[in-house]
Order: structure tokens, then C-alpha cells, then sequence
């Protein structure tokens, strides 16, 4: 029986070839920041970080601040960028801790260099445009300004210019094209007033699996690297790394006409028996999968019944014969020859697999898997960090592929 309530599996190794397949549509050459925000997307920010250090990305992407210094922290010594903004009350921590920093305006530019001659250390700057999101990003007309006030700065150093895709899919976007031509433009106004242009870069994983702005140097992808394409179009070629599971922990037969859940909102249409999961929406499974969800368990689809608690919910395994308290419960990924995919359950929860992944609580015990010890992972201390990486059978490594690069964290 599992001693754990909720847990997630992470097979780095479908990471690695995840990250393969990547590199390899993003052409040579192309530098790679990994993109590990929102706890890498629910699989773990520091074991996930550390893992795409040890084998070859060149950056770590995050979306703020406590991200960033959270993985410096743990030790992690490449590029780290705030790709999102930064509040004048986090520049101090971002600067002493040698975090690249997104710029989005030239009163940002104008803070961050007060705070860096404070500090007497130079800072690397991203500059972020604007072409389409309406988000965060300098207006495209004055980012040739803006660019030089950084390029004069002798505690600025300016490594990136970027923007962001609003729209790309599996089929092209004509929109998506007028985003890649104004970048361009961008970027010839800025060279044409004798700054040297830094690293450009917009692809996300959707970006980069269609090939869009492919002629870029850097690539930032995320979902993909965790195996999901941002459409199920683009899929080809990934490996879902992540398996979310739980145990039955109760058991009981119930009569036709019996009410199940908060509100009574299911009622048994016969008798059958209900399995109890030590799971709810505060770990991350959807409220809204009240008599809609699936769960498996022995090699079967049991549907979820009534409302989706806190802390439980609740199956019925009426048809599942054998079904005992200490089984083993896949919530999602794949278990034999079924498989609960990401997609499948965003759709039926009516939101997207980013939400999926991201929202899973942190009594979710993760679990790292792979066909070989990480040396780098042994090295750097993994198991005082509080993650360790579980060894399987060596036969599974023929499964990886050519192997990239390693470059030391």
C-alpha cells in the first residue's frame, strides 16, 4: 500500500526527449531557455531546473522574482530570467542575486540601473516589445529609444529582445505573421541607430513546433518541454512526463436512490459501491469534474460521482471487480493501455491543460524517475534540496535517443 495520499510521477526522461525534439525542430544554433515558471509547470521548479541545466539549456525561464531566487538559492548557477515585470521593491533581491531582468518601459529601465549603481553590479536586461499581446511590452515606437538608454549604461547589460505570440496554433495566423513582421522592423530600427543587437527571441512551444520566427536565436519553450503541445495538432513527437495518482482509502456499498456528496447532487440510479480518493480541488483536481471525470483503476474507467471536496472524491466501481481499499488510482496520465490525457481533462473541466498542470497543491508529493542516476542531481546535493531521483531499469535508456550536450549547472 502507498503511503502517500496524491502523488505525481515526473519521468525526467520523457523531459530530456521532450527537450530533444525541441532542439532539433528549432534547428542549430538556436540557444534554448527553458521556460520552468509556475513550479515548471507543476512538475517541481528546482529538480525540473536542475535537470535542464545539467543537459544543456542555456537559460531558465520564470515568471517572477521569487521564482528566480528560488532556484538560486538551490544552487542553479545559469542565466535565470524574470521574463514577466519586476516592482521596484524586488529589484534589490533580483540584483544581488544576479537574476537577468524583463523590461517593459523606460521607467523600469531608468529604476533598475538606479538600483544597480546602488549595488555597484551590472545587470543583464531583456527588452520586451509589444507587437500584439497588450499585455506587458514597450510600445514598438520607442523601443530603439529605450534600447539605447540601456546599451549606455554602464550597470546595464542588454542580452535580449524579445516579444510574445498572442495566437499561434496548429493552423498559421495571418496575426501572428504581422507580429513577426513588426519585430523585424523593431530590431532594424534599434540596429540602425548602432546598438548591437542581443539575442531575439519569441517562440514559445506552439512557435516552435510550427516553425514560426524560426530565423530567431533563442527559443522559449514550456509546455512542451512537460510533454503537452499548447493544441493536440502538435503533439507528434512529445511525451507526457508527468502521471498523477492516488490509493482508495474507503469502500462502500450504497443502495439505489442513495445520495452521494455535498448537496446530494448525485444519487445512485442502483446499487453499487463508491471508492473514496484522498484527493480534491485543493490539490489540484477540478471542482468543476463533478460527474463528468474518470479515474483508473484496474485497468477500467471509474467515473467520478457527485461533487469534487476539498480533500476527497468519490468513484463508482460498481462494474470494477476486485477493487480494494490500498489500490492504486490514476488521475492522470497513463496506466496499461488507457490513458487520461491532460486535454481530456481540461476539456471536460472547461479550461486548458496550462491549468491542469499548474494548479496541482502542494500536498502532491512528486516523485522523480529515470533510466540513470543524475550525476549532477548526486552531486549538487539533490537530496538536501528535498527531491531525489529514482533509478529505473537500465533496459529503458535505449528509449531516450541521441543524448544532448551536458554543460556543467
Amino acid at each position: 500500500m502507498q503511503s502517500r495520499r496524491v502523488w505525481a510521477e515526473i519521468d525526467l526522461d520523457s523531459i530530456t526527449r521532450n527537450l530533444n525534439r525541441l532542439r532539433f525542430q528549432a534547428g542549430p544554433d538556436r540557444r534554448i531557455m527553458a521556460i520552468v515558471k509556475a513550479n515548471a509547470y507543476g512538475h517541481g521548479a528546482v529538480p525540473v531546473a536542475w535537470h535542464l541545466a545539467t543537459h544543456g539549456v542555456d537559460a531558465l525561464g520564470v515568471g517572477d522574482s521569487q521564482e528566480a531566487i528560488e532556484l538560486r538559492d538551490a544552487g542553479i548557477s545559469i542565466p535565470i530570467v524574470v521574463l514577466g515585470a519586476i516592482v521596484p521593491g524586488e529589484m534589490g533581491a533580483v540584483v544581488s542575486h544576479d537574476i537577468e531582468v524583463t523590461v517593459h518601459s523606460g521607467e523600469r529601465v531608468r529604476l533598475l540601473e538606479r538600483e544597480a549603481r546602488r549595488a555597484n553590479r551590472q545587470v543583464a536586461v531583456h527588452l520586451k516589445v509589444d507587437t500584439g499581446m497588450g499585455r506587458l511590452g514597450c510600445s514598438p515606437t520607442r523601443a530603439a529609444e529605450i534600447a539605447g538608454v540601456i546599451d549606455q549604461s554602464e550597470f546595464l547589460r542588454f542580452v535580449g529582445l524579445c516579444t510574445h505570440f498572442s495566437s499561434v496554433g496548429a493552423e498559421p495566423d495571418p496575426f501572428t505573421q504581422q507580429q513577426v513582421t513588426l519585430f523585424e522592423n523593431v530590431c532594424r530600427s534599434i540596429a540602425d541607430t548602432g546598438v548591437a543587437l542581443p539575442a531575439r527571441h519569441a517562440s514559445a512551444s506552439a512557435a516552435v513546433l510550427t516553425r514560426v520566427a524560426s530565423h530567431l536565436d533563442m527559443i522559449r519553450p514550456g509546455l512542451g518541454l512537460y510533454g503537452i503541445a499548447p493544441e493536440p495538432e502538435l503533439a507528434e513527437g512529445l511525451s507526457p512526463a508527468l502521471t498523477l495518482k492516488t490509493q482508495v482509502i474507503f469502500l462502500k456499498d450504497l443502495p439505489a436512490g442513495a445520495p452521494v456528496g455535498y448537496a446530494r447532487e448525485h444519487v445512485t440510479s442502483r446499487a453499487t459501491r463508491i471508492a473514496t480518493l484522498p484527493v480534491g480541488y485543493n490539490d489540484g483536481y477540478p471542482w468543476r469534474l463533478k460527474d463528468r471525470g474518470e479515474v483508473l483503476l484496474r485497468g477500467h474507467r471509474a467515473p467520478v460521482v457527485g461533487r469534487v471536496s476539498m480533500d476527497y472524491l468519490m468513484v463508482d466501481v460498481g462494474q470494477i471487480p476486485g477493487v480494494s481499499v490500498g489500490d492504486e488510482v490514476t488521475l492522470l496520465g497513463t496506466s496499461g493501455d488507457r490513458t487520461i490525457s491532460a486535454f481530456e481533462l481540461a476539456e471536460r473541466a472547461g479550461t486548458i491543460p496550462y491549468e491542469i498542470l499548474t494548479r496541482l497543491g502542494k500536498r502532491v508529493a512528486r516523485v522523480y524517475r529515470a533510466s540513470r542516476d543524475d550525476e549532477e542531481l548526486a552531486s549538487n546535493g539533490a537530496a538536501e534540496r528535498g527531491f531525489a531521483v529514482v533509478r529505473r531499469p537500465q533496459s529503458a535508456a535505449s528509449e531516450l535517443g541521441p543524448q544532448a550536450p551536458r554543460r556543467d549547472a
